[in-house]
């Protein structure tokens, strides 16, 4: 409990040195009270193959401590509100859930996109620290978690296809269902995952009090 305390007093410093005075305000107030709801989404190995391909050529491969140390150094060159994003992307991964994917640019070899796939495997992690945001899965289950396209090369079709990739890669593993969360007001999320061909199958609400983050999985 004190390490999971102490590990938010550290990323709200980095957030504040990171992002500025006002980004660090405006979540401070969110996390103080805020609602939201959020679309379960959800893609079954027996659905249709969506095609998609991104104009932006990338190598995909799991991210590394050295990976995400680099990453969070480019939350300086990504907009205040992206720093941000960036900020709790490595405290999600500090919390214990390692199985995040980076893509990387074939030209630069810069990062330009991230996601994370959470498992059963991870289920102690969840109800550690986890267990009113996130739900428990099931052997076959995987998780989507906070998908991160880097600003400078949004625009060219790359989340869907490094999700298609991560879709595919979970399904010759012996998984069956591929689930993820977006908030109401993320148009952009839900057209990626609308082109993917996921379909939803709940509709939470999320409730934000006093630095709690509750939803209510069906």
């Amino acid at each position: 409990m004190l390490t999971r305390v102490l590990r938010k007093l550290f990323y709200a410093a980095r957030l504040f040195k990171v992002g500025g005075p006002r980004v660090f305000w405006h979540q401070l107030k969110r996390q103080i009270y805020s609602r939201d709801t959020l679309f379960g989404l959800e893609k079954t190995w027996n659905a249709d193959g969506a095609q998609v391909s991104s104009r932006l050529q990338y190598v995909l491969s799991k991210a590394s401590e050295e990976d995400m140390a680099e990453v969070l150094s480019r939350a300086k060159t990504e907009s205040k509100q992206a720093a941000h994003e960036l900020v709790e992307r490595k405290w999600f991964y500090d919390c214990g859930f390692h199985d995040c994917y980076v893509a990387r640019t074939v030209d630069t070899g810069e990062p330009c996109c991230l996601a994370w796939l959470v498992s059963a495997e991870d289920n102690d992690v969840v109800t550690q620290g986890f267990g009113s945001r996130l739900p428990a899965l099931k052997k076959d289950e995987l998780l989507l978690e906070n998908c991160y396209t880097f600003e400078k090369y949004r625009g060219k079709n790359l989340m869907p296809a490094v999700v298609l990739d991560l879709w595919k890669m979970a399904g010759g593993h012996g998984f069956r269902r591929l689930i993820t969360y977006v908030r109401q007001d993320n148009t952009a999320s839900l057209k990626v995952f609308e082109k993917l061909a996921f379909r939803e199958f709940e509709k939470i609400p999320e409730l934000k009090f006093l630095f709690f983050t509750g939803r209510k999985h069906g």
